[in-house]
């Protein structure tokens, strides 16, 4: 037979008593005034050793043994406290503006790896954060469009590529693997990469792994190095290999290269001590003094010295002979007698 117990905020344990007998006397005060009023008395439930009033707490071992020896005893059960929930907070990816200065190929590319990193799901959202993301160019390419349906984000790329890509995209492609050459200074590893673009592009539905792509790559490669020895040993040593093993043995080749180029050192030549400097310094001395003076008589102005006249004796002694012969060449003038002047 199970008695009610007082209310209270503790367990107390009650003893076991007979039924119709006097139960007040068994209650213990624990804060809470007795009542005159007799117990329910509950003749159906069966008889428990121990009362427990607070929230669902079993008794202890000092309430079991006070339950024997007929006293009863309060224990406060201390409240579990949850632990605290575990918070993660995930930082979206931040988008890059496409403003149409690059290609919007390789925009397209970084653009979908930015939607698996921020975990977008649909087609929608991809538009709504692209269209966010363009700028410049860009943005009047793409105006009075919108990202409503899934269908919003097709019609965006092809609006790009109107704007930034090319009709003939394909064939250019072509153009520029076909005339592609190493240039000065660049490295035998951005020349490959060039090259495995620009076939991507040229031929979209083709197999870069393929032994038809793999052969045009390494002839496209042997022949655009710029290094002629490179060239004779890659067709010597690497006639038969493929592209990516004719890679490696170019690199190979021009980093044993370097690595045996030997630097020509200065001969440096160190007088032994016995030798007089001072001899020498003076030496270099007097050798600028007779410098400089040649110099300062080299710029110096000349004088013009007049030239003495030449005598010369026989000059006179030609010319008299000159005039002699003239005279005999000409008639002789007979003048009129002196009377006859008048006539």
């Amino acid at each position: 037979m199970a008695l009610s117990a007082p209310p209270s905020s503790v367990a107390a344990s009650v003893p076991v008593v007979a039924l119709g007998t006097d139960t007040r006397s068994t209650f213990v005060s624990l804060g809470v005034p007795l009542s005159n009023d007799p117990p329910i008395v509950d003749t159906k439930a069966a008889p428990v050793a121990s009362v427990v009033t607070s929230a669902g707490a079993p008794p202890t071992s000092q309430e079991s043994a006070g339950a024997g020896t007929g006293q009863s005893s309060a224990t406060v059960a201390p409240a579990a406290t949850p632990p605290a929930p575990t918070v993660v907070v995930k930082q979206p990816e931040p988008v890059r503006p496409y403003t149409g200065t690059t290609s919007y190929k390789a925009y397209k590319e970084y653009f979908e790896k930015i939607c698996v990193c921020n975990d977008w799901k649909t087609p929608t959202e991809y538009a709504r954060h692209l269209l966010v993301a363009m700028g410049g160019a860009a943005s009047e390419a793409v105006r009075g469009l919108k990202a409503e349906q899934d269908s919003d984000l097709a019609t965006i790329w092809e609006a790009l590529a109107r704007r930034f890509g090319f009709v003939d995209k394909p064939e250019r492609a072509m153009r520029r693997f076909d005339v592609r050459k190493q240039l000065e200074g660049e490295t035998l590893a951005v020349f490959e990469q060039s090259l495995r673009m620009l076939h991507r592009e040229a031929w979209p539905k083709t197999d870069i792994k393929s032994s038809e792509a793999d052969s045009l790559l390494r002839r496209k490669f042997v022949d655009g190095i710029l290094d002629m020895e490179l060239q004779r040993h890659l067709r010597v040593h690497a006639a038969k290999d493929d592209f990516a093993t004719t890679v490696s043995k170019a690199r190979q080749f021009l980093d044993a290269s370097e690595l045996t180029r030997t630097v020509k050192k200065p001969a440096i030549r160190t007088a032994s001590p016995s030798v007089n400097f001072q001899s020498i310094v003076d030496g270099v001395l007097e050798a600028l003094s007779e410098t400089e003076a040649e110099w300062r008589r080299s710029i110096q102005p000349r004088r013009l010295t007049p030239v003495p006249a030449v005598k010369r004796p026989h000059l006179a002694r030609d010319r008299r002979r000159q005039a002699t012969h003239l005279r005999g060449a000409l008639p002789a003038v007979r003048h009129p007698p002196a009377g006859l002047s008048g006539f």
